[in-house]
């Protein structure tokens, strides 16, 4: 009979061993929880954060490819120069594109000079209130980017760093996700524009 006892004794958990095995498998269980959240939350902030580097490089890409073509030292009459307000309000950029006037394929005239589409201005402007670049062109509006937090287009006369044909483009996204983390995403071009 005392075997028995014994090995009744030996057979079976405590009641204090049974909580202190739950107290750590609940605390284990808690750590494993919140790594999974923690990953899952970095994650999505870094896909939000890589749709917004996309939209803004599609956006740049975009407006570089266009401006290239846009010229600030013409001497034609109408002036085909772009145009740019000053500080503060250099959200918004004006300007024009080449065009075959002439229709012989080319957009340079019998004298070698280049033919201007100066009755189709071109106008890239910010819209703080709907958070959105948009391009105008001939009463049609199409949506550059969204999230859009700044712009800002920089001539020489706003930064005396850059050439006369240079034109610097600043583009700032910003959001904030479902989890009030605010992201942003800046990115910069310089663009070296037709002479």
């Amino acid at each position: 009979m005392q075997n028995l006892i014994k090995y009744r004794r030996n057979s079976g958990f405590t009641l204090v061993e049974v909580l202190f095995a739950s107290a750590i498998s609940i605390a284990v269980l808690g750590i494993m929880y919140g790594s999974y959240i923690s990953s899952f939350e970095a994650f999505d902030i870094a896909s939000e954060q890589a749709d917004l580097q996309a939209q803004a490089r599609i956006a740049l890409r975009y407006m570089v490819s266009e401006l290239r073509n846009a010229t600030r030292t013409s001497t034609q009459n109408p002036s085909p120069n772009l145009s740019i307000p000053s500080e503060p309000n250099n959200k918004q950029i004006q300007f024009y594109l080449p065009e075959d006037k002439d229709e012989d394929g080319l957009i340079t005239d019998a004298n070698g000079q280049i033919e201007w589409g100066t009755n189709n201005m071109i106008h890239y402007q910010y819209i703080p209130g709907q958070e959105e670049l948009q391009r105008l062109e001939k009463g049609e509006h199409k949506i550059f980017a969204r999230n859009v937090s700044d712009v800002q287009f920089i001539d020489i006369d706003i930064d005396s760093s850059l050439a006369i044909d240079e034109l610097k483009i600043v583009l700032t996204l910003g959001k904030t996700t479902k989890k009030n983390r605010n992201l942003s995403v800046t990115l910069t071009s310089i663009v070296a524009l037709r002479n």
